[in-house]
């Protein structure tokens, strides 16, 4: 088990290897949209789709508390699949939401009582951001309302109407400028076991895995994910790892040709990054709490980390090579921003 071939075996399951036909197949990974457009750029790099196949997916606060981009049929798993059965795990959910909770009302319940004020104040439409607080703060007690010193109000808790996205009754709709749209979901079918469903998608996507792993990709408690990573289905034992039994002999083709991935890529999201980046120094700069770099892709490695600007109705590329890149690489690179640009809402793209 090289990390080479774990790495090709990955690129293969995130279609980037080979793009997908539709905007569902590839957003199996679930696509984060951090910032806003980079579920876009992930989409781009996996699907031979435009960009308005964007609104064929659910824009959901979900995994990490993190907006990403779903397939309707799989709304279930990457919301309900990693839902608080206890006050324990609603604690871990909302992070430190629970220090502004009074001493009478645990994590589990206040995240109840959100959650029915989410459904109750999106029932006759979408509501922007500010609209959206308002709403909440009418429909919930003093002693649930956080006090936000950024904004200089009282409002639930970042964290705790965020996790409502989980529950099923949040979703990302638009956008009004800057500032999000706020609305409920359509309706997605159900699934029998939503949480048995995630771990075997992530067991799919970034074997050879480990319950521990699972928990800070899924941001669940230990106990929480080595239960749901059970229920994942049949599994083999590669090294001191696991993957689902039919995938047991990691095959993938050898990864060809270059995409440009945005910081946050789905690629990026296990914690066992020396298995994408070696370099300790690399990672480092790779993963930042904001604005770090995107990854140029070549032949599966990354040989370069990228930033895109736009300048007027061009999209520019601006790489900043990890190793020698020969002209045909660059050229393919090139060919990358390109088909990037209309997902960035610019005309034409170019490497600079």
């Amino acid at each position: 088990m090289t990390r080479e071939r774990v790495l090709a075996f990955r690129l293969a399951r995130h279609h980037l290897t080979e793009r997908a036909p539709d905007a569902a197949t590839a957003a199996s990974a679930a696509l984060q949209d951090t910032p806003p457009g980079a579920a876009a750029m992930a989409l781009a790099a996996r699907a031979e789709v435009g960009p308005e196949a964007l609104d064929e997916l659910i824009l959901v606060p979900s995994l990490r508390g993190a907006p990403h981009a779903v397939a309707p049929e799989e709304f279930a798993m990457f919301t309900a699949g990693a839902a608080p059965a206890d006050d324990d795990e609603a604690k871990h959910l909302t992070g430190n939401a629970y220090k502004a909770l009074p001493d009478d009302v645990g994590p589990l319940e206040a995240l109840d009582r959100v959650t029915e004020a989410v459904a109750d104040a999106l029932a006759d439409g979408p509501l922007v951001k500010d609209d959206f607080h308002q709403a909440l703060r009418d429909r919930l007690p003093k002693e649930l309302l956080w006090w936000c010193q950024g904004c200089g109000s009282h409002h639930v808790h970042p964290s705790l109407w965020r996790a409502t996205g989980i529950r099923g009754v949040l979703a990302i709709v638009g956008r009004e400028g800057n500032a999000p749209l706020f609305g409920t979901p359509p309706p997605t079918p159900p699934m029998d076991d939503p949480g048995g469903a995630l771990a075997r998608r992530y067991l799919r996507l970034h074997g050879p895995t480990t319950p521990q792993l699972f928990r800070y990709w899924a941001c669940l408690t230990l106990p929480q994910a080595t239960r749901v990573f059970a229920r994942a289905g049949e599994l083999a034992q590669v090294g001191d790892k696991w993957v689902l039994a039919e995938d047991a002999a990691l095959e993938a083709p050898e990864p060809k040709g270059a995409r440009l991935l945005p910081n946050l890529d789905p690629l990026a999201s296990a914690k066992d990054r020396d298995v994408l980046i070696p370099d300790d120094a690399t990672r480092k700069r790779v993963w930042v709490s904001l604005g770090g770099p995107g990854l140029a892709l070549v032949d599966g490695e990354v040989a370069a980390l990228w930033r895109p600007r736009k300048k007027g109705k061009r999209l520019v590329v601006a790489l900043e090579p990890l190793r020698r890149i020969t002209k045909a690489e660059r050229e393919a690179l090139a060919a990358e921003a390109e088909r990037l640009a209309p997902f960035r809402g610019a005309e034409t793209g170019e490497r600079a």
